[in-house]
């Protein structure tokens, strides 16, 4: 699932992956950091996507495989993505020291607020694992000075569905789950439904 153009810098254990477009079509950027599942996980949860989709009648169809992630970390949204930004995140990730950890969802839930609320998976134990490193994170954007003061909770979850009503809590049969053995920085291209692999950092054995 990563990204296959060549690598061209390595910084602080991390690989960087850029590539320039000219500033009058570059669309808006997102920039954040996330988990990615594994191939299998990847593929089951794109299925159960279908199947909801199918089920519950949503708009939007389901989310692409290679697009499936679990947030960690949200930077900010820009029209030009700032290299000096990239570099400071790229710098603050180099901090984090936690392990791999396990990542488990065990439900399908509407999520967030409002009338049209994505279809997520989720597991109301919060996958703590993950709420660790996200604070890692928190902690070393704060040294970068381009952090904001005071942070938002992260509730850990994969998007499936956009654009659909609220439906019930979903118990997954089996859940969806797998070692979360790196984190990597995304740059989304919004409307373009493109991500970016802008830099791995290995979690500890």
């Amino acid at each position: 699932m990563k990204n296959n153009r060549q690598l061209s810098l390595y910084l602080s254990g991390g690989s960087y992956n850029r590539t320039p477009q000219p500033v009058d079509q570059e669309p808006v950027s997102e920039l954040y950091f996330a988990v990615l599942p594994d191939a299998e996980s990847a593929a089951r949860s794109h299925k159960l996507a279908g199947n909801f989709h199918r089920q519950y009648r949503f708009f939007a169809r389901p989310r692409r495989a290679d697009l499936l992630h679990v947030t960690l970390y949200t930077i900010g949204s820009f029209r030009c993505l700032p290299e000096e930004t990239v570099f400071a995140a790229m710098e603050a990730a180099s901090r984090v020291r936690k392990p791999s950890c396990p990542v488990v969802f065990d439900q399908a839930v509407s999520f967030g607020g409002g009338d049209n609320r994505p279809l997520v998976l989720w597991n109301r134990n919060g996958n703590p694992e993950l709420k660790a490193i996200h604070q890692e994170l928190v902690d070393a954007m704060r040294l970068t000075g381009i952090a904001p003061e005071k942070e938002k909770p992260v509730e850990p979850h994969m998007t499936l569905l956009y654009r659909g009503q609220i439906v019930p809590d979903i118990a997954l049969e089996e859940p969806v789950s797998w070692t979360a053995k790196d984190f990597v920085l995304i740059n989304s291209l919004q409307g373009q439904s493109t991500h970016q692999h802008l830099c791995y950092w290995t979690l500890r054995d």
